[in-house]
């Protein structure tokens, strides 16, 4: 019995979810950025075919990286439902089940850099195309992956906000985080629609996301790693 007290104690567990997030906020740019950004040459297929090419090791880090991503996800999932059931169990499980299919969508999101690995790797059986085929047929995968992460996004934003409004209304957390939090999930939302609708304003929308979602989720962070929660015990 004390055993499942201890593994039901909001403070624990929402240091453990403060440990995980860091992780995501940690893992996440270096995944990134030595696993993607540094090696894709948008519109340029040879260029990326031979970065990848000349940096498999790190493309392969990356791709593991992106796993460990979407795992952490799963785990956040649960938590954040045990802690937020109290406030309300419907709302509480929708926001799991879109931070579930967020993640769902991240994993199925791994098969374009699978792929890609795939076309570059020099296998017998994909002489039947030319070299330009390849590339081309490469650099389409890795467009697909990018655009993954705006679906993927559609998904977090929405657990965002719901997450947001079930911290607002918890006596678990200040009220400002659960506003942050909205706030976050809007940039989230607004990124994915704008994308679609509107890609002339990729760049401006990416910014918008970064400076809504960034300071929201640092400071939640922060927040779970320092102080855990205000209460002590789940309701039953």
């Amino acid at each position: 019995m004390n055993e499942i007290e201890n593994i039901k104690n909001p403070k624990k567990m929402a240091r453990i979810a403060g440990v995980l997030y860091l992780i995501i906020f940690i893992v996440y740019p270096l995944a990134s950025f030595l696993g993607k950004s540094q090696i894709i040459v948008p519109g340029n297929a040879m260029a990326t075919a031979k970065n990848i090419l000349e940096n498999e090791t790190l493309f392969r880090i990356g791709i593991a990286g992106e796993t460990i991503i979407f795992l952490v996800e799963l785990i956040l999932a649960g938590i954040f439902y045990e802690l937020l059931k109290p406030v309300s169990t419907s709302l509480s499980l929708a926001s799991a089940f879109a931070r579930v299919a967020e993640a769902i969508i991240q994993a199925v999101n791994l098969l374009p850099s699978i792929l890609a690995l795939l076309l570059v790797s020099g296998g017998a059986y994909l002489t039947v195309f030319s070299p330009e085929q390849l590339n081309a047929l490469m650099l389409l995968f890795m467009d697909s992956f990018n655009f993954m992460i705006i679906v993927w996004g559609f998904f977090f934003g929405f657990h965002l906000l719901l997450m947001g409004y079930l911290v607002a209304k918890s006596d678990l957390f200040p009220k400002f985080l659960g506003i942050l939090l909205i706030l976050g999930g809007v940039g989230y939302l607004l990124q994915s629609f704008g994308t679609f609708l509107l890609p002339q304003f990729e760049t401006l929308l990416a910014t918008i996301v970064l400076i809504l979602a960034t300071p929201s989720e640092l400071a939640f962070t922060l927040y779970l790693l320092i102080k855990g929660v205000k209460g002590q015990k789940l309701s039953q």
